[in-house]
């Protein structure tokens, strides 16, 4: 309606009000339309027609509005099964399942239309770029269903060729020794383009691509954005996938540890190597990679593979493992290829005082728990019980008026301790092994370690026959014993709580073999490995020398490669000098796993070398 403009604005806006602004509201009177200036009376009532019409709508829009809840009701159904089945599969899925990530750090891992069951595995490749026969020779008419690095995959540190009396004068065999470099065979430690250089030369090594297109049959290299490595834990691309964990020598130095410059970037050339998403959590800078991957999800056929990362939080060794053979021995000869890193390592290395070596092993474990009036402290069992939870729980330092206490940042050597021991996996991996283990209802543990956890060296200081001085390699998980106790005792610990059985895969030395550590007294090991308080046996399988450039073919069994401990399967001396790999080989049926060294190349190429069979119900051999 309009008003004349005589009127006030006032009049204008009360007409506005009474008029249209109310109208939607009531009710319009039997005559029909109002004419113009016609007054609206509120008490005019409908008619018949115009109730039903009325009705009719209202329940139209009510029954529009059941049917889109309905629809989204579906829909929302629809998507939930869908992500359940791609999850979980089972009965009524049509849809496979797919691996998906856990919070934790891991993924299923279910290869459509088969199950996981065989698992080889193996470590230390060629120095070089040598052909590799033990891929078409060994591995693939072994038709594993999955393969596990365990470290070495190439050699950062070392030239693209061997550093050989024939050729020590190429400048990639020269250089001055440091604390990273020891000529001839590291002059490249820390050559993060070496690196890369020599993981490329690798991967498309005419045996290795052979390899990988067994295991990644619809993986075309040459397709667009193909690229020389599968995504080796796609199951898409990958129905038997390809996984594994570094060590040093991929790492980028021999034996090295978190100290490693640009220790993110070399980590980078590894997971591409191996295949791994760029997106993938591994990738992150503030974590290692370890992972874990699970086999036949949901299944009584499921095994847990955990990938361990003992490198990128790892300390330096500890200061008692190599201290007088640094003192008494390299520091008198300037001349000796390993005189930088022993002068790192006690001297001018960490704190720039007193070296880079780890103290507080000999501070704290085998200093400071050892005196009697100390077990009464509170943090006695954090600090001296490797068997309790709260081991290594806090960042602990002997201060100097002798008192165990929370670490004290105003002394410089103090400030990058995060627990009372000198640590191999470092704080934050063990607390997610914990959740790993805690969370694991697979009847089978295996825990993938580049680092041996049952070295070959005498369980006390070695004797001139092993080659070493120190109770270790150098670089085993029996150089940091209490770090070594901490993982025997949690892996015991949860296999009270949840039971399974427990075989660590490794590699590094250059020969195979096959370990049982049993619970109880009266070991050559029990004391140092408090086997006492051990419910279960822990299996170590070592595969490693895939090839001639790293086996040891004419050795003898002597020095390292000696067992002093009763370990082995096969005796002091029961161990595989030719060119091998590992193997997992799970009977269903039976109910039992065969843990495996097969052969690399011919005449002995897939043949098994060593055997040892246990039962998955007893985890006891048969």
């Amino acid at each position: 309606m309009s008003l004349p403009r005589g009127h006030s604005e006032q009049e204008r806006l009360n007409a506005s009000f009474n008029g249209h602004a109310y109208s939607a509201g009531l009710e319009i009177s039997p005559g029909g339309p109002l004419s113009p200036g016609q007054p609206m009376s509120p008490s005019s009532p409908r008619s018949p027609q115009e109730e039903r019409q009325l009705r009719q709508t209202i329940r139209l829009i009510a029954a529009a509005i059941i049917f889109g809840l309905l629809v989204a009701t579906m829909i929302a159904l629809l998507a939930a099964t869908v992500l359940r089945c791609r999850r979980e599969g089972g009965a009524g899925c049509l849809i496979p399942k797919q691996k998906v990530p856990l919070p934790w750090g891991g993924s299923s891992l279910w290869p459509v239309g088969m199950t996981v069951s065989r698992i080889a595995f193996g470590s230390c490749a060629a120095y070089d770029a040598r052909a590799q026969p033990i891929w078409e020779e060994g591995v693939i008419p072994s038709q594993p269903d999955a393969f596990v690095w365990l470290g070495d995959f190439y050699y950062a540190d070392e030239a693209l060729f061997e550093c050989s009396p024939q050729n020590l004068n190429a400048s990639q065999c020269q250089c001055t020794a440091d604390w990273l470099k020891q000529p001839p065979f590291m002059c490249q430690a820390g050559e993060l383009d070496n690196a890369r250089d020599k993981m490329v030369a690798q991967v498309t090594q005419p045996g290795y691509q052979a390899f990988l297109r067994y295991m990644c049959p619809s993986w075309d290299s040459a397709a667009v954005g193909g690229g020389p490595v599968p995504p080796g834990d796609d199951l898409a691309a990958c129905p038997r996938p390809m996984l594994g964990t570094y060590d040093d020598h991929d790492y980028g130095v021999n034996n090295f540890n978190r100290r490693l410059p640009n220790k993110q970037l070399f980590k980078q050339v590894y997971l591409d190597g191996l295949g791994v998403s760029a997106t993938s959590p591994r990738r992150a800078a503030q974590r290692g990679i370890q992972w874990r991957h699970t086999l036949n999800p949901d299944t009584p056929r499921e095994v847990d593979l955990i990938l361990l990362d003992e490198r990128y939080e790892r300390d330096p060794l500890p200061c008692q493992i190599r201290d007088e053979w640094c003192r008494n021995f390299v520091l008198k000869n300037k001349a000796h290829p390993s005189y930088g890193w022993c002068q790192d390592f006690l001297q001018t290395g960490g704190d720039g005082r007193s070296g880079s070596c780890c103290k507080s092993d000999r501070d704290i474990f085998y200093g400071w728990c050892t005196q009697a009036a100390n077990r009464k402290d509170p943090l006695w069992e954090v600090a001296c019980d490797p068997a309790s939870p709260q081991f290594g729980s806090q960042a602990l330092a002997v201060q100097p008026d002798g008192r165990l206490a929370p670490r004290d940042l105003q002394y410089p050597e103090q400030a990058e301790q995060d627990s009372s021991f000198c640590e191999l996996l470092g704080w934050q991996q063990r607390q997610w092994l914990e959740e790993v283990l805690a969370a694991s209802t697979a009847p089978v543990k295996v825990i993938a370690s580049g680092s041996v956890l049952f070295g070959s060296t005498p369980l006390d200081n070695n004797t001139a026959e092993t080659e070493w001085t120190g109770r270790c390699s150098g670089d085993d998980w029996d150089c940091y014993r209490p770090a070594q106790l901490n993982l025997l005792h949690t892996l015991q610990r949860h296999a009270a709580a949840s039971k399974g059985c427990y075989v660590v895969i490794t590699g590094d030395y250059h020969y195979s073999d096959i370990k049982v550590a049993k619970p109880g007294a009266g070991h050559l090991y029990s004391a140092a490995y408090q086997t006492d308080k051990w419910s279960t046996p822990i299996y170590q399988v070592m595969a490693s020398g895939m090839t001639n450039s790293t086996a040891r073919p004419n050795a003898k069994c002597e020095g390292y490669r000696k067992e002093w401990a009763g370990l082995r399967i096969e005796g002091d001396c029961g161990f595989v000098k030719l060119p091998s790999f590992g193997m997992l080989e799970f009977d269903w049926q039976l109910r039992q796993l065969r843990m495996q060294i097969r052969g690399a190349e011919a005449p002995q190429g897939g043949k098994v070398l060593q055997q040892l069979t246990i039962s998955l119900d007893t985890c006891q051999p048969v």
